[in-house]
C-alpha cells in the first residue's frame, strides 16, 4: 500500500508548513536584525550627544572664571528653584551617605 505516489502526497504536505516557517524564520531574523541597527544608530547618536555635552563642560570650566560659574549658578537657581532644592538635597544626602561611612 506504500506507492511512491502516496510518498510525495505525504512529502508535498509536510513540506509547505515547513517552508512557510523557514519563511517566517527569516523574516522574523531580517527584522531583529534591522531592529538591532536602529537601535544601534540611536545609541550611537545618544552617546555622540553625551560625549559633545562634556567637551562642551569642559569648555564651560576652561573659559569661565568663578565668578561667571557662580553668577550662572545663582540665574539657574532663580530660574528653575523646585529643582535646584531637589538637586540640593539629593547631592547633601549623598555627600552624608559618603562621609558617614568613613
Amino acid at each position: 500500500m506504500n506507492n511512491p505516489i502516496d510518498q510525495e502526497k505525504i512529502q508535498q504536505f509536510l513540506d509547505r508548513p515547513l517552508g512557510q516557517a523557514k519563511e517566517k524564520l527569516q523574516d522574523t531574523g531580517k527584522q531583529m536584525a534591522d531592529k538591532a541597527d536602529q537601535a544601534l544608530t540611536q545609541m550611537g547618536g545618544v552617546l555622540h550627544k553625551a560625549a559633545d555635552q562634556l567637551e562642551a563642560g569642559s569648555q564651560y570650566l576652561n573659559d569661565s572664571r568663578v565668578s561667571d560659574m557662580q553668577a550662572d549658578l545663582t540665574q539657574m537657581i532663580c530660574k528653575y528653584p523646585t529643582q535646584s532644592l531637589l538637586a540640593g538635597l539629593a547631592l547633601g544626602f549623598l555627600t552624608g551617605s559618603v562621609l558617614s561611612q568613613r
